[in-house]
């Protein structure tokens, strides 16, 4: 055998490269897409994800109905909308062969289209709330207009519609509060956080009542608190931290904690973006990173067991 030029124990790192740069390079934002096609159908298909968001109402009525049994004054829920009480699969099914990933224009038209349906269990609890001498709210971070200068509340109006047709009852502008409601000015910027509108229901502003809150439903630890964190290291410590704020409503000495009630979401979420790591490729956030950059952290994400 005649003697190589370089050892291949030097070369085998120069192929692996090669092929780390060709494999990237190939990903576009549709083969990234359609590998979330295991999770959409998981959604649409399967019992076992009608068999959470049941169990989620349920626990959720139990929450209110032992609030009520405890005589606390005008109880209210806190449901965000999309992916708790609104399913927008059909949306996401819909990016999975496109070369594009969510956009403020596609995903305002969906809103328009009114074509969301039910997340199972939703429409009974929260009717059964707002029928019990509690009231529900729907606190979402859904713009309230597709054309920020203009004077007409179309998403709105589209989402309130959407939310009436599927069966929602008290679906309103008053219990309908989305992102720029109730904002404040914080270091000569506007600050749209959750909170503000959560601080609305309990302080009266959103419909001159004033409540108390017994539980917070969403598909994301934003929902509950918007300094759970950006990293999922981050993010899971904070759960484990409020390991015992999930499904469950305490009172002590007068202080009432919501209970913290989550839904499954495996489709998109903060959870993504907590995964990537945009300083690796010196981008500021994980929404500036490209398919490609994307793909690769995702594997590097996996915790691996491989047979030999």
């Amino acid at each position: 055998m005649p003697k190589l030029p370089f050892t291949v124990t030097a070369l085998v790192p120069v192929l692996l490269l090669s092929q780390l740069q060709q494999d990237t390079a190939e990903i576009t934002t549709k083969q990234l897409n359609q590998q979330g096609m295991l999770a959409v159908n998981w959604v649409q298909q399967s019992g076992e994800y009608r068999a959470l968001t049941y169990q989620a109402f349920n626990l959720a009525k139990l929450t209110f109905d032992t609030a009520k049994s405890k005589n606390i004054s005008r109880p209210a829920i806190i449901v965000d909308i999309d992916e708790t009480v609104l399913d927008n699969s059909a949306y996401q099914a819909g990016l999975l062969d496109s070369n594009k990933g969510y956009e403020t224009t596609t995903w305002n038209q969906w809103i328009k289209a009114e074509k969301a349906k039910a997340v199972p269990g939703a429409v009974e609890f929260v009717n059964y709330v707002n029928k019990n001498g509690g009231k529900v709210f729907f606190v979402s971070n859904r713009n309230a207009k597709s054309v920020k200068t203009s004077k007409l509340n179309d998403l709105e109006t589209s989402t309130i519609n959407n939310l009436k047709a599927v069966g929602f009852t008290e679906a309103n502008e008053n219990t309908v509060l989305l992102k720029g409601e109730f904002s404040k000015i914080i270091n000569s910027k506007e600050d749209n956080s959750k909170q503000w509108r959560i601080d609305a229901v309990k302080n009266g502003s959103a419909d001159k009542i004033k409540y108390t809150i017994v539980a917070l439903i969403g598909d994301n630890l934003n929902d509950f608190d918007e300094t759970a964190g950006n990293s999922n290291q981050q993010r899971r410590d904070f759960v484990d931290k409020k390991r015992n704020f999930y499904g469950m409503f305490n009172v002590n000495k007068g202080t009432i904690q919501p209970a913290y009630i989550a839904m499954p979401n495996p489709m998109y979420g903060n959870w993504e973006i907590g995964m990537y790591n945009p300083k690796a490729f010196n981008k500021q956030s994980g929404l500036e990173m490209t398919p490609a950059e994307r793909n690769q952290q995702r594997r590097e994400s996996l915790n691996r067991w491989e047979a030999k």
